[in-house]
Parts: C-alpha cells; sequence; structure tokens
C-alpha cells in the first residue's frame, strides 16, 4: 500500500512539474535563454575589460627603460623595440602558415597583442627589414598599414621571386615611405645612447656571397646605454668570419639574436666565442619541420655560457634593460 502511495505521489509530482514548464517557461523559453545569453556576454565582457586592463599595465614601459621582444612568429622573424616614445621593429615574420599551420599574419598580431600593441590602434614608427626573404618581411605591407609605419629601412637588394620584396621595393624607391639603405658603416640614431652601428652588409661580400641572400642580412649593434645586443638576420658563415676578423672582441654582446633560426649554415664557433653572450635568443618554428636550432649550434653557444631561448619553447621572449642591467623574461 505504501509503494502504491509514493508511485501516485510522483506520478503527480511529474504532472505538476510538466504543468508549470508548459504554462510559465515554454512560451517564454526564447526570452529567457536571450536573458541568460545576455548576462553571459556581459560577465565576459566585464572579464575581458579587467584582463585588458590588466594585461596593459603590465605592458606599461617604466621611463628610462627598453624592451626588446622577439616574438613568436613561428618560422621567420620579428623583433620590437620599445623605449617609451616610439616602437621599432626589426623584421616582421612571414605571411604564410607552415604546414601544421602556425605561423602567418595571425601569429604576429597575437605576438603583438601580447606585447600590448594593438591593431589600427598603437603605431610602430619604423621596421628595418633586413634582407628580403619572405619569413623576414612577409608582413610589411599589412603591417604598415595596420600600425601606422612611416620609415622603412632595407638592404636595397631585393629579391624578385617574392611577390612582397617586389611591392617593398617599388614603394621604397618611389619614396612612399621614408627610407635608409642601411650599410656597413651607417648608425642609426634613436635618441641619446640609444642607437644601432651597422656591421654588414658591405663592399668586403664577393659577388657569389651576395648570391645567397641570407649574406645580404642587416647586421647590427644595438647600443643603449651600456647594454648590447647583436642582430644578425639570416647572416651566414661568411659574413660572421669576416665579422669576428674585423672586429674581433667588439662584437662582444650581452644578447645575440641567433643567426638564420639556429641553423647549422650559421654561429660558426670563432664568431660566437668573440660575440660571447650572456644570452642566445633564437626564432625558430615547429623543429620537426625545420630542424632548427641545430644541436651542435646550441651545444657551442652553451659550451660558451649562453643560455639558450627558443620562441618555440617559450613564447615571446622579453629582454628590459635600463642601460646598466638588464634581465630577460619569457611568455612561457
Amino acid at each position: 500500500m505504501r509503494k502504491i502511495k509514493l508511485v501516485l505521489q510522483m506520478l503527480v509530482a511529474f504532472v505538476l512539474a510538466t504543468l508549470a514548464y508548459t504554462i510559465f517557461y515554454e512560451p517564454h523559453q526564447d526570452s529567457v535563454r536571450t536573458t541568460v545569453q545576455q548576462q553571459l556576454s556581459k560577465a565576459d565582457a566585464k572579464q575581458s575589460a579587467a584582463f585588458s586592463g590588466f594585461f596593459a599595465q603590465e605592458q606599461e614601459l617604466p621611463s628610462g627603460k627598453l624592451r626588446i621582444t622577439m616574438l613568436d612568429v613561428g618560422q621567420g622573424d620579428a623583433i620590437l623595440l620599445e623605449d617609451g616614445q616610439r616602437r621599432v621593429m626589426i623584421d616582421v615574420g612571414d605571411n604564410k602558415k607552415d604546414k601544421l599551420g602556425y605561423g602567418g599574419r595571425t601569429a604576429l598580431k597575437m605576438a603583438l597583442g601580447k606585447a600590448g600593441v594593438q591593431e589600427n590602434v598603437d603605431r610602430i614608427n619604423t621596421v628595418i627589414i633586413t634582407h628580403h626573404h619572405g619569413d623576414h618581411l612577409g608582413n610589411v605591407q599589412w603591417l604598415a598599414g595596420k600600425y601606422k609605419v612611416s620609415n622603412i629601412y632595407d638592404n636595397a637588394m631585393p629579391n624578385p621571386k617574392n611577390s612582397v620584396s617586389n611591392w617593398l621595393n617599388t614603394e621604397l624607391r618611389a619614396g612612399h615611405y621614408h627610407n635608409r639603405v642601411l650599410k656597413a658603416g651607417e648608425r642609426v640614431e634613436f635618441g641619446k645612447g640609444y642607437y644601432l652601428d651597422v656591421l654588414s652588409p658591405g663592399d668586403f661580400l664577393s659577388k657569389q656571397d651576395l648570391r645567397n641572400l641570407n649574406n645580404t642580412s642587416i647586421v647590427m649593434m644595438l647600443h643603449y646605454g651600456e647594454f648590447t645586443m647583436l642582430f644578425t638576420g639570416d647572416a651566414e658563415a661568411p659574413v660572421e668570419d669576416y665579422l669576428q676578423q674585423k672586429h674581433g672582441d667588439k662584437l662582444k654582446a650581452h644578447v645575440l639574436k641567433v643567426g638564420h633560426h639556429g641553423s647549422k649554415t650559421s654561429s660558426i664557433y670563432k664568431f660566437i666565442s668573440k660575440v660571447r653572450p650572456q644570452y642566445a635568443l633564437i626564432s625558430c618554428g615547429n623543429k620537426q619541420i625545420y630542424n632548427h636550432p641545430n644541436k651542435n649550434v646550441v651545444g657551442s653557444l652553451e659550451h660558451l655560457g649562453a643560455k639558450v631561448l627558443t620562441t618555440y619553447d617559450h613564447g615571446n621572449l622579453t629582454v628590459t634593460t635600463d642601460g646598466k642591467s638588464f634581465e630577460v623574461t619569457t611568455e612561457r
């Protein structure tokens, strides 16, 4: 008898619940869903705004400091310099993704965003293209328009096989951007004690050397107070050998942007032993695709006392200096 009563009570409860749903909820379910979605959207917006505010605060650069960010753009180079007054980029990554779908414009935009630089909002004053290979200049046309670029410097050695290189060469030679052709002996000054000395390319390169566009790379020593960092583009062994013979220990730098993504074609021992960096930063894509960096290159750098970091392993790599000391931080 008790079991029958219990079953009846459950049936009555079910009927009442069904009636309540039909009368009170079902006719208004769309509006209920809309209300819920609106509330969730508001919550997401608040969370995003709070995060954006926090992120912007984290990205604020103290006066008298320089921040250098090697951006994680996959297989390519894109390096951002910020001193609180201007932004400079050395190379801008590739506009093409790798076969696994990483890289390209999306990766550059995301990496810049993580560094606090927003499309159609923030300005990048100057772009320096080290050489005319796609993985170094691929995004230049897009970036110039989206980030209000006014100065584009290069080596004036275009790559006729690359459509972006052809576009850039036409634009620069027509005077559509303020351009400087950077060769050995040039100096690019950004402020007191903040400048780039250009070490290569120069007349020391033979026609045979220059057939390899990597050897046309603009090699530069950055000075910010007492801090130094060497940028090498994709310069290979012939360039490195000449530079180590000519400059010797003057190549010594606190940080090295390792040449050609850590490939075995660059970073000859004679050269890196003159640079002897405390940190060696490598911008590279998936090792399974590109086989960068080369294990012997990494081994040599570590043998010389450098801490080696790659964008593939650590995301954006950031150097911050006040001109006397410096620190290196990673995204992950």
